[in-house]
């Protein structure tokens, strides 16, 4: 189902994730090349496109702009109960704290549709068919802790075959 989602890119990882998709999902790429792989979702799903407008961009650039730039560490490799492989950032307050306001802000687009109570912030990592999290960490884990920077959020639309970043709202414009 297409919608938009609030993410922060991770540059830092689209090495790591970026070729795991195209070898194990290439129908999962974005046609553009330079588009977000690696990214640490915020709120999700959020508005349609219908519901995207001046109003809502300014709104969130008013509240990114708030928002000071800040380090994490990607330092492990961990499976939800569904199956799907993630690395989880330290600290992951900060992420916690964004969803959890942007949530108040947004009370209409809960996080992953409310299908969960508990907000737990990742990074999704692509893992084929037959593969488990044992060859991620094999991979991924010498690697780890990798050092990461927050400093801008994104406003992405996702359908398939066709995503692209709609805004990009950098933090700390009026942060003192």
């Amino acid at each position: 189902m297409a919608h938009s989602l609030l993410l922060i890119p991770v540059p830092e990882l689209e090495l790591v994730v970026r070729p795991r998709l195209e070898r194990h999902a290439p129908d999962l790429m974005p046609l553009d090349e330079d588009e977000v792989i690696a990214y640490i979702t915020l709120l999700g799903p959020f508005a349609g496109l219908d519901a995207i407008n001046d109003g809502l961009i300014s709104e969130l650039q008013s509240f990114f702009s708030d928002v000071l730039p800040f380090g994490f560490q990607l330092t492990g490799v961990s499976t939800f109960p569904g199956g799907t492989t993630y690395l989880s950032p330290e600290p992951a307050a900060p992420f916690r704290q964004l969803t959890h306001e942007l949530m108040r802000r947004f009370p209409e687009y809960p996080p992953y549709g409310g299908e969960f109570s508990d907000v737990i912030p990742h990074l999704t990592v692509p893992i084929p068919t037959g593969e488990d999290a044992e060859q991620l960490r094999f991979e991924v884990g010498p690697r780890l802790p990798i050092s990461a920077h927050a400093r801008e959020a994104r406003l992405y639309w996702w359908e398939p075959h066709h995503r692209r970043t709609l805004e990009t709202f950098t933090f700390g414009t009026t942060a003192a």
